[in-house]
C-alpha cells in the first residue's frame, strides 16, 4: 500500500513541493512556524478634506550645502551654511504642496522653487540671497491654497516646519546716524 501524498507550501519562496509520508507519520504533528513578513500599516481612514492627525507624506527632507547633504528633521533645529538649498520628497502626488523659507519675523525669503510631480512629489528651494549668519529661519512645507497640503485623493496633511540656524557670526548692527538738529525759526 502506498502512503498518501501531502503537499507542503513553502511560504518564503512561493513554491510548492510534494513528499511521500508513511501512514504512521500522516498524523498531525506540529510544524515549525515560518515568521510572516510584516505588513505595512494601513493608511488611516479619512474623509476628503479632513486633516489626518500625525500623518505625513514626507519621504525625505535634505539641506544641500556645499560639499555635503544633511537630513532635516521636523521640529529639530539644524545649523546650516548660508548657501544652503533644500530638497523635499513626498510619497504621494500633491499638486498644491509648496516649500517656503521664512525669516525670524515670518517674512518670506526670496527664493527660486520647483515642483516635480510623478508617482510622488519633489520640491526644491534655492534662496535668491545669501542667508544671514547667526539668524534663525524656518523652512515650511504646506499647501499653496490652504495651510494643509492635499494629495490627489483629497486627503489633507498638516504643515511641517523645519527650524534652521545659519552658521557664523551675525553681522554687526548698522551704526546709528546722529540725530539731526532742528533749526530754530
Amino acid at each position: 500500500m502506498r502512503a498518501p501524498l501531502i503537499a507542503v507550501i513553502l511560504a518564503v519562496t512561493g513554491t510548492s513541493a510534494a513528499t511521500e509520508v508513511p501512514p504512521s507519520a500522516a498524523e498531525p504533528t506540529s510544524l515549525p512556524s515560518v515568521p510572516a513578513a510584516p505588513s505595512p500599516p494601513a493608511p488611516p481612514p479619512s474623509l476628503p478634506g479632513a486633516t489626518i492627525p500625525g500623518a505625513t507624506i514626507l519621504r525625505t527632507a535634505i539641506a544641500v550645502e556645499p560639499g555635503q547633504r544633511l537630513a532635516l528633521s521636523p521640529g529639530t533645529e539644524l545649523v546650516i551654511d548660508p548657501q544652503t538649498t533644500f530638497e523635499i520628497e513626498l510619497s504621494a502626488r500633491a499638486a498644491d504642496a509648496r516649500l517656503v523659507l521664512v525669516d525670524g519675523r515670518e517674512d518670506l525669503v526670496p527664493a527660486q522653487d520647483a515642483r516635480e510631480l510623478s508617482s510622488g512629489t519633489r520640491l526644491t528651494l534655492s534662496p535668491a540671497v545669501r542667508l544671514v549668519p547667526g539668524s534663525r529661519y524656518t523652512l515650511r512645507l504646506d499647501g499653496a491654497v490652504q495651510r494643509e497640503l492635499h494629495d490627489e485623493a483629497g486627503r489633507a496633511f498638516s504643515a511641517v516646519t523645519f527650524p534652521l540656524l545659519v552658521a557664523g557670526t551675525p553681522p554687526p548692527p548698522e551704526p546709528k546716524r546722529p540725530a539731526r538738529k532742528k533749526k530754530r525759526r
